[in-house]
């Protein structure tokens, strides 16, 4: 077993931070192999309804005494070296595995590789793409980092298949390797560990260099990229894969699919959003290499329900629809909110600022994103693993968000200054949206339960 490269024949492996939803994919697959494994979250002592880790030890606070008999710890970018869990590690000559490595590893034992890269929509075209695949009887192993409706974030599958979501944060997609390599889009994100875009544009090349490349076309940056392996999908400039006759059908889009200049067939959309035809657009590219039949390829697209913090309804409020998006980018704030603005509703938008880097190094971007006449709550922010900084933070921005909206953008530091804000506006809107990466999804949960 090619694992056994990295994990050197150890069986007992513990995770620290095992909640995070890419950490308990390979949790899960590693117990499916035969390995003891074991767990340590906080997240625990609030439940981790949302992850199925039957089968696995798990400690509800990191502590260096829940690694005894533990051969190996595999840690994630985000946890920081002064973990207890890693710090005893280093101590005690316990070996440390970053879950990129891992990952990395575990993908090498696939004849078929494939990882979903860019810095937006790889949740969604991962999971959009596993769904074809096993339409189309390939019976893929699939690593997401997120939540599909059908499978969740992991599945084991039985043949040389396997699927993955690759993340540039860090860099730590270069340490993935594969057969075909997806780049949906190259965006000014992760910019506090990256010294500018050409550093960025520069890793991503790295990291497709020796894959079939499945590159966005109409992405500036991803146009960079392009070369004799390369697979090209688009709407506005020249293309392999391009989408035709775009119309919108009140719920999603629909559009024929053009391949080399040749109608495959028209594809009708559930899930919402322009930026997702170009996701569509992709896993075609992908999987006419693999000959998935396209009757296979249209039947899995068109029942896809999306994934769970994408665009997911959770229910009411007062009367009132909630929804809740990962969004976070501007970019991506900007892509949804551009898909309500056109059911010509009114709506009220929740908004959690993800780390203190993101919002000041891209506080410009999030300001003009705002932009419609919407009223706006800017909720606390939610740091990851980042230290307190104004200059970054969720009042700065509501501050300056204020300063062309007076009436509209409002501030809230708790979950009952968010309940008396959307009491005020229960009767002028006609759904919540709440928008972030962090704990505003837990929030909205409790708030459609109460």
């Amino acid at each position: 077993m090619k694992i056994d490269r990295i994990l050197h024949k150890r069986k007992n492996i513990h995770f620290t931070g095992i909640c995070g939803v890419s950490m308990s994919g390979i949790a899960k697959h590693l117990k499916n192999k035969g390995f003891y494994v074991s767990g340590s979250d906080i997240a625990l002592k609030n439940g981790a309804s949302e992850i199925d880790l039957n089968g696995i030890r798990l400690y509800d606070k990191h502590d260096a005494n829940n690694l005894k008999g533990v051969d190996a710890l595999v840690y994630t970018s985000a946890i920081s070296q002064e973990n207890a869990e890693i710090l005893h590690a280093k101590q005690n000559d316990i070996p440390l595995i970053k879950r990129s490595q891992l990952l990395g590893e575990i993908l090498s034992e696939y004849n078929n590789a494939i990882t979903v890269s860019g810095s937006h929509g790889k949740t969604t075209a991962t999971a959009l793409l596993s769904n074809v695949f096993i339409e189309g009887g390939l019976d893929p192993t699939v690593f997401l980092g997120g939540f599909d409706k059908s499978f969740g974030n992991y599945r084991e599958g039985k043949s040389n298949f396997a699927i993955a979501e690759a993340c540039e944060y860090k860099k730590n997609l270069l340490d993935l390797k594969s057969k075909v390599a997806v780049i949906l889009n190259i965006d000014n994100d992760h910019l506090d560990c990256y010294n500018n875009m050409q550093e960025m544009i520069s890793t991503f090349a790295e990291f497709s260099k020796e894959s079939i490349s499945v590159i966005n076309s109409d992405d500036d940056n991803c146009k960079k990229l392009e070369n004799l392996t390369s697979v090209t999908f688009g709407i506005k400039n020249l293309s392999n894969y391009t989408a035709k006759n775009i119309a919108f059908n009140g719920k999603g889009y629909s559009f024929d699919v053009i391949a080399y200049g040749l109608k495959l067939g028209r594809i009708n959309l559930k899930i919402d959003g322009y930026h997702n035809i170009y996701n569509v657009l992709s896993v075609i590219a992908v999987s006419q290499i693999y000959n998935v039949p396209f009757s296979l390829q249209k039947k899995a697209i068109e029942s896809f329900l999306g994934v769970k913090r994408r665009n997911e309804y959770l229910g009411k409020f007062c009367g009132i629809d909630v929804i809740a998006d990962y969004a976070h980018h501007p970019k991506e704030i900007s892509a949804m909110l551009k898909t309500y603005d056109c059911l010509n509703k009114r709506y009220l938008t929740v908004f959690q600022p993800h780390t203190y880097s993101r919002t000041r190094l891209l506080i410009k971007d999030f300001i003009n994103c705002f932009n419609n006449d919407n009223p706006l709550i800017i909720y606390k922010t939610y740091p990851a693993r980042e230290k307190y900084d104004k200059k970054g933070s969720a009042n700065t921005l509501y501050k300056n968000l204020l300063k062309i909206n007076k009436k509209g953008v409002f501030y809230a530091r708790t979950k009952k200054e968010v309940l008396e804000l959307l009491k005020k506006h229960e009767k002028s809107v006609d759904f919540v949206l709440f928008l972030g990466a962090g704990d505003v999804y837990e929030l909205a949960k409790s708030i459609v339960l109460k």
